[in-house]
């Protein structure tokens, strides 16, 4: 069963935050895929698994590195 979420993210920096992740798009992952696009006034994430169990790994890792680079933004 494949899973998808789509996560929506109100920022003010956005643009930064998509050129701090967009060279994470490039690795592989095994079991799913990950979206980046930036809008008016935020960013979207969309992350596909072909499991549950591989979508909720890929969600963990993406909404971490996101958090990271929120952060390090606000530095």
């Amino acid at each position: 069963m494949r899973g998808r979420a789509e996560i929506v993210f109100e920022l003010p920096d956005s643009e930064l935050v998509f050129r701090a992740l967009e060279p994470e798009l490039d690795d592989e992952l095994h079991r799913g895929k990950v979206a980046i696009s930036v809008t008016d006034n935020g960013m979207v994430l969309i992350v596909e698994g072909d499991d549950v169990v591989s979508l909720r790994a890929a969600l963990n890792t993406w909404l971490r590195l996101v958090r990271i680079c929120v952060e390090m933004v606000e530095i």
